[in-house]
């Protein structure tokens, strides 16, 4: 390997008075575990500094020295001695690139160089600074940031930048460049702040390595320069009253959504069915607020199949947002398309049955469930297509204290007895092989549990209906999850906002063959007892997504989740389907079987809602009344509905739900 001899231009007497020699420098560094510290990075000139050399064997036969280089390619050396510390002085301003040296005495003395163990190489700036300045500009619209770095005694020169966007992120220019000038687009309005580091050529390529600038720091507002409409769908169902909600996005001069905007803008529909925020009455024109970038307005399904042209204009800023001279702003269409298999097609609602036990006086129907197993061949099932119900209240009106399910046929109305021994019962779920499931919520959740009853209503033997489990916390919803190996059962729990899927199940030992664990949690709940919980409630299984959705009456939103088996992981608060809106406290949950949309029942309205789910873009295709009794939204008095399930008699769907202000099982067709 070639030698690197020291420069020629140094004079001896210089390299003296600096406290170096004329060595010979090794070849290259072996491999080594040799460091290199020094007293400080940073001097004055003519200030002392000690480097000193760690790691190499500590005897008495090893020397040390330094290899120091001011000019890349020209190194001047220490000399080998027997201390690792080795003290520079007078150095003059500028920055230093120190390497360390280790050689057994033996090879120094038979000039074997090349042997020798060598440290990473440290960086010594004396004298040096580094500083930096920021100017913004606009150029078509958008605002760049330049950033020009100076520095003084830091020889040829590499440049570094980092700056932290208004977020918090810290982003970094890349690697060290010649050039001491940074382009930054500055995307967002905000605080940013800069920092600039410089380094000699030859210094390890790091920001540790180099010199760092004092942080400098601009306030930017970013002008917005465009507006855009985003329907949930494009497409409504004609006289169903539903909505699609239609975001407005205020952008940057990127394209890039202006998170810090905040203002109006004006967003007009040609066919006048625009609904403003807390309004039910369509209009042709509506101011939308804008925080944080983005707005919604709503358009009503017309009366009749047509098409919504919706454009934005007159862009507004309140203090402390911009807006460029020439805005772009975007247009969409809403159409509306003829109806037919929703619950815009139904205009009669009649009672089925009366719900109240004949016997003790159970009332206050909750659960509803259509029981579709029709037994075997040689054992029919009696309940099969019968409605079943559950009375979640005594003939005192405890709300938990009731104890029976009762079965309804649809088309006679007659009501039997299916079982008393139920525990507060709420929602009902029939298993394919038969065996009713109910969520238990007892009189205070704490002693809630599931329970399993055969296809004729009866308790299995010897304990073995009751599932009881610590993550049990107010059963309330009840869905049964098909899996090609490991079907499954969800239950919510209201009372702490979790979800638990139960597996494993055999009959006739449920309560000891059953697993239990946590799918969902963090969900919106609220209360303590069967009177006032608000929590996750109705689940319906959707065999076409392989998705269960959830309502929850706390927060007014629909959440989806799945199931892959036993090693299902917990997915928390879910995939939010749909919030608010026509959403109020939504409780019992259904498929509309013709279509395949969501039918939703409100406590807090007494409406029965249709959700499309259109491929993860749902919005309200309908709403119907079927309790027009007011809702006390304090107290919850007059609040009607819970249970709902829907089937399809002769063509045409038929929507059965139960309605605890007459005690009734009713039906909307």
């Amino acid at each position: 390997m070639q030698h690197i001899k020291t420069i020629a231009l140094a004079s001896a007497a210089l390299m003296t008075t600096l406290g170096l020699s004329l060595g010979i420098a090794p070849a290259a560094a072996a491999q080594s575990m040799l460091t290199l510290s020094a007293s400080a990075s940073m001097i004055s000139p003519g200030t002392p500094v000690t480097f000193t050399i760690n790691g190499a064997p500590s005897n008495s036969n090893t020397e040390f020295e330094l290899g120091i280089s001011k000019t890349f390619g020209h190194t001047w050396w220490t000399g080998y001695r027997s201390s690792p510390s080795i003290t520079l002085n007078h150095l003059s301003q500028g920055s230093y690139v120190v390497t360390g040296w280790a050689l057994s005495r033996p090879l120094v003395q038979a000039h074997k160089w090349g042997m020798a163990t060598g440290s990473a190489a440290d960086v010594l700036y004396v004298g040096s600074t580094v500083s930096l300045s920021v100017t913004t500009s606009e150029n078509n619209g958008e605002t760049v940031a330049t950033v020009q770095v100076s520095s003084t005694g830091v020889n040829n020169p590499l440049y570094a930048l980092r700056w932290q966007t208004p977020d918090g992120q810290w982003l970094t220019s890349g690697a060290f460049q010649d050039s001491p000038t940074f382009t930054v687009p500055i995307s967002s309005a905000g605080t940013y702040q800069f920092v600039a580091y410089a380094e000699p050529y030859g210094a390890p390529m790091t920001t540790a390595a180099a010199l760092k600038s004092a942080p400098v720091s601009i306030a930017v507002a970013v002008p917005a320069a465009g507006v855009t409409l985003a329907p949930a769908t494009g497409a409504l169902r004609a006289g169903s009253m539903g909505v699609d909600p239609v975001t407005v996005t205020v952008t940057n001069a990127w394209g890039q959504p202006l998170s810090t905007f905040s203002g109006t803008v004006t967003v007009m529909d040609t066919a006048g069915q625009l609904l403003a925020p807390g309004s039910s009455t369509p209009t042709n024109s509506v101011t939308v607020p804008i925080m944080n970038g983005t707005g919604t307005v709503s358009v009503l399904a017309a009366n009749s199949a047509g098409m919504d042209q919706l454009t934005a204009s007159n862009l507004m800023a309140n203090q402390g947002s911009a807006v460029l001279p020439n805005v772009t702003y975007g247009s969409t269409t809403v159409a509306t398309r003829a109806s037919g298999g929703n619950i815009s097609t139904l205009n009669t609602i009649q009672p089925v049955a009366s719900t109240v036990d004949a016997q003790n006086g159970d009332q206050n129907p909750y659960g509803l469930v259509i029981d579709t197993f029709a037994g075997t061949a040689t054992a029919p099932n009696p309940y099969y297509g019968d409605l079943l119900i559950s009375n979640f209240s005594n003939s005192q009106g405890v709300n938990g204290a009731g104890t029976t399910i009762e079965a309804v046929n649809p088309n006679s109305g007659a009501v039997t007895r299916f079982s008393a021994d139920a525990q507060g019962p709420v929602a009902l779920a029939v298993s394919p092989k038969g065996p009713l499931w109910i969520a238990n919520f007892g009189t205070n959740g704490t002693n809630g549990n599931d329970m399993v009853l055969t296809p004729s209503g009866s308790l299995f033997p010897n304990g073995g209906s009751v599932i009881q489990s610590p993550l049990f916390d107010g059963p309330w919803g009840q869905v049964f999850v098909p899996n090609p190996t490991t079907p499954a059962f969800f239950v919510t729990n209201a009372l702490n906002g979790t979800i638990d899927a139960m597996y494993g199940f055999a009959p006739p030992n449920f309560n000891t063959d059953t697993q239990v664990s946590v799918i969902g949690q963090g969900l919106a709940h609220s209360g303590t007892n069967a009177s006032n919980v608000e929590g996750p409630q109705g689940m319906v299984y959707d065999p076409n997504t392989h998705m269960v959705y959830v309502t929850d009456t706390a927060d007014n939103s629909i959440r989806a989740y799945y199931w892959d088996g036993a090693g299902t992981p917990n997915q928390g608060e879910g995939q939010l389907i749909y919030q608010g809106g026509a959403l109020n406290k939504p409780a019992g949950i259904t498929l509309d079987p013709i279509n395949g949309d969501l039918l939703v029942v409100n406590q807090g309205n007494n409406n029965l809602v249709e959700i499309a789910l259109n491929n993860g873009h749902a919005y309200v295709a309908g709403q119907k009344v079927l309790d027009s009794t007011p809702v006390n939204p304090t107290t919850g008095a007059g609040s009607a509905l819970f249970g709902v399930a829907a089937t399809v008699s002769n063509g045409q769907l038929m929507v059965y739900f139960t309605d605890d202000n007459t005690n009734t099982v009713d039906v909307l067709k």
